[in-house]
């Protein structure tokens, strides 16, 4: 199995597959690797990618939800009467703050998310009536805090909390992490985690790259993921997974038969 990260990993700098990365993909599904995203975008932000790969599984938001042939498998999400709390108190105390929440493959916020994002389509975010459905993760923009822990103290135990791009602080439920999710996905396909290699850039990675049997951290990725890693492939804008892949599984196994 192997386990990619997308955005400043899998993606070029474009935020795009190229066509070089497609092509050795290809080759790893010919010969039976299960191939799985395992991103903190949702669903509806991963699926444009499918026409260039089409993996096998998806984990999105960080691992909330876990996905086999686009059918949900697995969810992970946080209490509605924590979430009302955790954004009354913020905005309460930091009044001007950016928030979001991820419900149902939506994004609802107090703020345009094109500062962040780009232009994507949202809802309006109501504290006092907040959708129905299973609300993955709260979404919250740094600019308005001098440090995390004024971020922290609002979580209960039950809740953690990672940062994005050092531009939003991610608060999700701590069952829901990507390598939680591979675990999901190693029950259904029988297989070891001594099976599986991970590719990753940041923080929200280094638990799998960490525990796969193989976890490999991109060359532009942060140096506290590198320091978990076993090894170290080339920079997105190189096709550093792609070629990775292509020098120490595609071109052994050519070799071997």
């Amino acid at each position: 199995m192997i386990v990619s990260d997308l955005d400043k990993s899998l993606l070029n700098n474009e935020r795009q597959i190229s066509e070089y990365t497609k092509t050795v993909f290809q080759e790893c599904i010919n010969i039976g690797i299960i191939v799985v995203f395992a991103t903190a975008r949702p669903m509806r932000a991963t699926k444009i990618f499918f026409s260039s790969i089409k993996p096998n599984a998806t984990i999105c938001h960080g691992g909330a939800i876990v996905y086999i042939n686009e059918k949900q498998v697995f969810e992970g999400g946080i209490g509605q009467d924590h979430v009302k709390k955790i954004l009354q108190k913020i905005i309460q105390n930091y009044p001007q703050s950016n928030l979001a929440i991820e419900s149902n493959d939506e994004i609802y916020t107090n703020f345009d998310p094109s500062i962040y994002w780009g232009e994507i389509a949202y809802k309006t975010l109501d504290i006092e009536n907040l959708p129905k459905t299973n609300i993955e993760k709260i979404i919250v923009g740094l600019e308005s805090f001098k440090n995390t822990d004024d971020i922290k103290k609002y979580l209960y135990k039950d809740l953690y909390l990672e940062i994005s791009e050092g531009l939003v602080g991610i608060i999700m439920n701590k069952n829901a992490s990507k390598w939680n999710g591979i675990k999901k996905l190693l029950e259904y396909y029988k297989l070891k985690k001594d099976n599986v290699i991970a590719f990753g850039d940041d923080y929200n990675d280094i638990e799998m790259v960490k525990n796969c049997g193989i976890g490999i951290a991109m060359e532009n990725g942060i140096n506290e993921l590198k320091n978990v890693a076993k090894g170290i492939c080339r920079k997105n804008s190189e096709d550093g997974i792609a070629k990775w892949i292509k020098e120490n599984i595609l071109e052994k196994e050519q070799t071997s038969t």
